[in-house]
């Protein structure tokens, strides 16, 4: 095992050790230069600013139109990976057939449905065995299709508040309530009480973005066996529709049974909520009623479009281990090669998202292909489908694995990692560290140089791998904990499967999933740092003696 020198060892120490702040404060890692062994950091060096701006350049270019998922432009991005790749000497993970050239060596097949000419309704229905009433909320006026292709639920209503359920807060929305087979009508955001109006709970449950802003709300019905999820805006409403205007295509995985089924989000207009008070027989709106089951209520939601499949490719690549105790364990690195493709005559480049991590990705092949001994463990090199629409292809990798994942040691993945933090949100970044700490940190620090890289709390072996390389290429560090079940990019499905992760990611800019991301507003230095930055992190993990041990320096590599 190599240690890390004492000077750091004491900051960091230091950083532990005042008022308690023991978490937080030890993941800001900032100490001397003490540099690699030579063969390391001759790898590290090898990572070319100049190559990655050109491939850059290249996948965010006008002529492949965004590289969305299905579209010509995504075809070209993965031919020219693959070509790339050839280039490397790495062969493909599983030769997919005999002759095979391009990305069709290289390719694993992930079978999609796509949904055009969308429309749905949802209809509530009372009966209150005198008569009968109903209402039919349109698509595009009182709600917003779930993303799903085709469904047809008819059930009883069940009103559960809030849907919340968090015992440290002491509340339950579906205490005494069955919500089995149901429709499970819910209020969008938080409680009005002050106490439930906290930065960390307004990002569980009132975030700006539908999938986050419902997330939790969605997993506590699942977990109880609701049908549908019909989640109640407030007078917001219209902007949220025009936010979230009827998409023109939808795609989705096929089931194969192995998918986990998630219930259908449908967010509704408070128009949805005047008419559950009125059938309740209440003259308080929906927020002053308590949780209850409303036998009397049924929920009829309709959903459909015309439907095609598609067939959409992961890239895979595989460099065997040296060492034969050890080759058959793994370091999987990942990057996701669509983006948002061509609306109408708009072109979304994805320059940072995310031509910088394929780019990365690219160039970290190239010099790992090119040593003349091989890391000890496997090294798998992933380039993954439908990550803007639904992390479809490293969703399918995960339920049918080229490569056990039970012998990945290590997920990697590299996403928009082309522009840096800047001062104010670093000091935001420490400002729960002790003051004195969060001083020494910052003191003298390029916000450029600040690497944040996500990892699953209390893995100490990635933490301290990650030191090491912080010191190794004297780049600050930040070690962002989180279980990453909930992630926005590619290693989501991985820690949901239990799998070792790292998450490489720069800073959201104005052009985020705008045209205005193109390949001009990348600083090729940037990503260059963070790349360096990956490569030695997984050099690093690969040739660790064992998955339980750190890393021990190699002497026999060889770049040329």
């Amino acid at each position: 095992m190599r240690s890390v020198p004492r000077l750091l060892l004491c900051f960091v120490a230091a950083l532990a050790s005042v008022n308690g702040h023991a978490q937080s404060a030890a993941d800001f890692v900032r100490g001397p230069l003490v540099a690699f062994p030579e063969p390391v950091a001759a790898a590290v060096a090898e990572v070319r600013a100049p190559a990655l701006a050109a491939h850059i350049a290249f996948l965010a270019s006008p002529a492949l139109e965004g590289r969305g998922l299905g579209s010509p432009g995504f075809e070209v991005a993965a031919e020219y990976v693959a070509a790339q790749l050839a280039l490397t000497g790495i062969p493909p993970l599983v030769p997919v057939c005999d002759g095979c050239t391009g990305a069709s060596a290289y390719a694993q097949e992930v079978p999609l449905r796509e949904v055009t000419e969308r429309h749905g309704t949802l209809t509530l229905t009372v009966d209150d065995g005198v008569t009968t009433r109903a209402r039919v909320f349109a698509s595009g006026v009182d709600l917003v299709l779930p993303d799903v292709a085709a469904v047809r639920v008819s059930a009883p209503v069940v009103f559960a508040g809030y849907g919340i359920r968090d015992p440290v807060m002491g509340r339950d929305d579906y205490r005494g309530i069955d919500v089995r087979g149901k429709v499970v009508v819910v209020l969008a955001g938080l409680p009005p009480d002050p106490a439930w109006q906290t930065p960390e709970l307004m990002e569980l449950y009132a975030a700006d973005d539908r999938e986050d802003r419902y997330r939790a709300k969605v997993e506590t019905a699942q977990a109880l066996g609701a049908a549908v999820v019909v989640a109640v805006e407030d007078t917001s409403w219209a902007t949220r529709l025009a936010e979230e205007a009827l998409a023109d295509r939808l795609f989705e995985s096929f089931s194969d049974g192995s998918a986990e089924i998630t219930p259908p989000v449908v967010p509704v207009s408070p128009a949805v909520a005047t008419f559950l008070a009125a059938a309740i027989g209440t003259d308080v709106t929906l927020a002053e009623v308590a949780p209850t089951s409303l036998p009397h209520v049924t929920a009829a939601l309709s959903v459909g479009g015309k439907e095609r499949a598609l067939a959409s490719r992961n890239i895979i690549a595989v460099l065997p281990g040296s060492d034969p105790e050890l080759r058959d364990e793994a370091v999987m690195l990942g990057a996701h090669l669509d983006h948002l493709g061509r609306v109408g005559e708009i072109v979304y480049p994805g320059a940072d998202d995310n031509a910088s991590g394929v780019a990365a990705l690219l160039e970290i092949a190239r010099i790992f292909g090119a040593m003349q001994s091989r890391p000890r463990r496997t090294l798998v090199f992933a380039f993954w489908t439908g990550e803007e629409e639904g992390k479809f292809g490293s969703g399918y990798w995960v339920r049918h694995p080229l490569w056990p994942l039970a012998s990945t040691v290590t997920y990697i993945n590299i996403d928009m990692i082309g522009h840096p933090w800047l001062i104010e949100e670093i000091r935001e970044l420490v400002s729960d560290v002790p003051s004195e700490a969060a001083e020494a940190f910052l003191e003298g620090l390029d916000p450029a140089e600040l690497v944040e890289v996500g990892l699953p709390p209390g893995n100490e072996i990635l933490a301290e791998t990650l030191r090491t390389v912080a010191i190794g290429t004297g780049l600050p560090l930040h070690l962002d904990r989180t279980d990453g079940r909930n992630g926005g990019s590619d290693y989501r499905d991985f820690a949901r499967a239990g799998v070792p992760f790292l998450r490489f990611f720069g800073n959201f800019f104005p052009g985020y999933h705008e045209p205005a991301d193109t390949p001009d507003g990348i600083d090729p230095a940037q990503v260059q740092r963070v790349a360096r930055f990956c490569l030695a992190t997984a050099l690093l993990l690969a040739d660790q003696g064992s998955s339980t041990t750190a890393y021990q320096p190699r002497e026999t590599m060889v770049v040329p």
